[in-house]
């Protein structure tokens, strides 16, 4: 598979990774790292979170920017 953004800018790429959210195929340079709170259904959750790989969209969507 190969990096989405990459092959629109022209460039071949491999993806290394898939976004979380949309499925995008992701190089090393377009994949986003970002935790992202896990949604408390028990009362007994603490606050946790969990790593994603997202797409620069997605990430933006979802106010994880930054």
């Amino acid at each position: 598979m190969n990096c989405y953004t990459c092959i629109k800018e022209g460039v071949t790429m491999d993806a290394v990774a898939v976004c979380a959210i949309c499925g995008m195929g992701l190089c090393l340079d377009h994949a986003i790292e970002r935790e992202i709170p896990l949604v408390q259904r028990v009362s007994g959750w603490a606050s946790q979170s969990t790593m994603h790989i997202l797409c620069e969209r997605c990430s933006k969507v979802l106010g994880l920017t930054g």
